[in-house]
C-alpha cells in the first residue's frame, strides 16, 4: 500500500474508533462500579461524594491521556492539529455512544431500573448528614432535603426534547474537549508528507 495522507488519515480514524471502543467500555465499567460503590460499598460521605469523581473523571482522564499518546505514536509521534482533533473527537464520540447505550439504555433500564432513585436517596442522606454535622436544626435539614428532593424529581422524567438537547450539548462539549486535548498533544511533523 502506498503511504499517502489519505491512507494515514483513514488508518488513524480506524485506530481512533478502536481506542473509543476500549475507552467506552472502561468508562462504562467504572461508571457502573461507581454506582455500586456509592450505593452499596461505602457509607462514608467523603467516599460517596469523592468516589464518582475518581471513577468518572480521574481514571478515564488518565486512560484518555494514554490513548492520545498512543494514537499519536502510531503516526511516528507526530500529527497535525486537524489529525489530532479528528482522532480524539472520534474516540470521544464512540466512547460516549457506548456509555450512553450501556449505562443509560441497558444498565439503568434492564439491570438496575431503580438506579436514579437509589443514587438520589444516597445523595439526600449525605446532604442530611452534612447539614446535621454543620449544626443545622432538624427543621432546616428537613426543608433543605425536601428542596433537593424536588430538584431531583423535576429532572427524573425529562421529555424527548430535553434528552435530545442534552445529547447535542454533550456532543458539542466533547468537540470542545477534543480541541483542548488536541492543543495539548499536537506535534506537527518536521516535514510535509507527500500527497499522492
Amino acid at each position: 500500500m502506498i503511504l499517502t495522507i489519505e491512507n494515514v488519515n483513514r488508518q488513524l480514524k480506524i485506530n481512533a474508533v478502536i481506542k473509543g471502543i476500549l475507552l467506552g467500555f472502561i468508562v462504562l465499567v467504572f461508571s457502573i462500579f461507581s454506582y455500586y460503590f456509592i450505593t452499596r460499598l461505602t457509607t462514608t460521605p467523603q467516599w460517596i461524594l469523592g468516589g464518582p469523581y475518581i471513577f468518572a473523571i480521574i481514571i478515564p482522564l488518565v486512560v484518555t491521556l494514554f490513548f492520545c499518546v498512543n494514537l499519536r505514536g502510531k503516526l511516528g509521534g507526530y500529527w497535525t492539529f486537524r489529525q489530532a482533533v479528528t482522532s480524539i473527537f472520534i474516540m470521544f464520540l464512540v466512547c460516549y455512544a457506548i456509555l450512553t447505550i450501556g449505562r443509560d439504555l441497558v444498565f439503568s433500564k434492564l439491570i438496575e431500573p431503580n438506579m436514579v432513585h437509589n443514587t438520589e436517596e444516597v445523595m439526600l442522606n449525605v446532604k442530611a448528614q452534612s447539614l446535621k454535622i454543620n449544626g443545622q436544626n432538624p427543621a432546616q435539614v428537613k426543608q433543605q432535603v425536601s428542596d433537593l428532593r424536588q430538584q431531583f424529581d423535576s429532572q427524573t422524567t425529562p421529555g424527548v426534547f430535553v434528552i435530545l438537547q442534552n445529547y447535542i450539548i454533550n456532543i458539542i462539549l466533547l468537540f470542545v474537549l477534543a480541541i483542548v486535548f488536541s492543543a495539548i498533544f499536537k506535534k506537527d511533523p518536521k516535514f510535509a508528507p507527500v500527497n499522492k
